[in-house]
């Protein structure tokens, strides 16, 4: 069977292969093109680099800047490639689902609609602005590199995140409905009491 290795080692081999990078670009372009699906930090990148390189899956050069610091790049390595293709073929790993807002949502009995729907709100903000993010990704930076072979499935994963957060926002449109009619209920139940006469004993 291939061997498993992390994630985050394969994320920069695949990123190599599509061209050489320092790690600064890596972490800039696992941002652009899979940081929908897949996100690593530099604190991640950098140790990560050297020990793919210590290994022998990369190779390495420094670059001279004028005005500015040396850079190091990263090229992927024959080895480094037959690595990344034995990666590909293995079953991915099951996801764990921890989505801390549903988790609220669940227990949210105990607490006002009004919390609960700030923080739907919240994610209606956020979700929007990535279907932005992921449309206009898919229609113009891809197309633009559409001659190139892996931009087909580049497009599978960004139309994927597309239809995931439009999703998300249906999601959103309904159970926002619901929770606004809940705290209307529990406004009119508020006021019924609070202008109900005490019982005098």
């Amino acid at each position: 069977m291939p061997k498993r290795t992390s994630a985050t080692s394969q994320a920069i081999l695949g990123l190599l292969s599509i061209a050489p990078m320092s790690g600064y670009e890596v972490g800039q372009n696992i941002r652009k093109s899979v940081g929908h699906i897949w996100s690593e930090s530099y604190g991640q990148i950098y140790p990560n680099l050297k020990k793919l390189a210590a290994n022998g899956l990369l190779s390495s050069k420094l670059e001279k800047q004028t005005g500015k610091p040396d850079r190091c790049i990263y090229s992927l390595t024959a080895k480094g490639r037959q690595r990344l293709v034995e990666w590909l073929i293995v079953p991915p790993q099951p996801d764990i689902p921890r989505n801390e807002m549903l988790l609220k949502l669940f227990f949210g009995k105990l607490v006002s609609p009004s919390v609960l729907i700030g923080y739907i709100e919240q994610m209606v903000t956020e979700h929007r602005a990535l279907l932005e993010t992921f449309t206009q990704y898919e229609q113009k930076e891809i197309r633009e590199l559409g001659d190139l072979p892996e931009a087909a499935f580049w497009r599978m994963t960004a139309r994927f995140g597309q239809l995931e957060m439009e999703a998300h926002l249906r999601w959103a449109e309904e159970t926002l409905s619901v929770l606004r009619k809940m705290e209307q209920k529990q406004h009119k139940t508020a006021a019924t009491r609070k202008g109900t006469p005490h019982a005098r004993g």
